[in-house]
């Protein structure tokens, strides 16, 4: 079975859709914090436009000069 980058992002966008109907439904007493439910709210709204953090230093290009 091979899954494609739509397939993946169409996955992840379910997934949060279902984490954040999950946070409605336990109201206060839900473990996501406003971070995580904004991650998951850009998760759906952006899709695949989203940007991940690099893990690349930010001082690479000062030692390249």
């Amino acid at each position: 079975m091979n899954f494609t980058k739509n397939d993946m992002i169409n996955n992840s966008i379910k997934v949060a859709e279902f984490k954040l109907n999950q946070h409605k439904q336990h109201g206060v007493k839900s473990t996501l914090d406003i971070f995580q439910v904004a991650q998951l709210m850009d998760t759906i709204k952006y899709g695949d436009n989203i940007r991940r953090p690099m893990n690349t230093s930010i001082f690479y290009n000062i030692s390249a000069n």
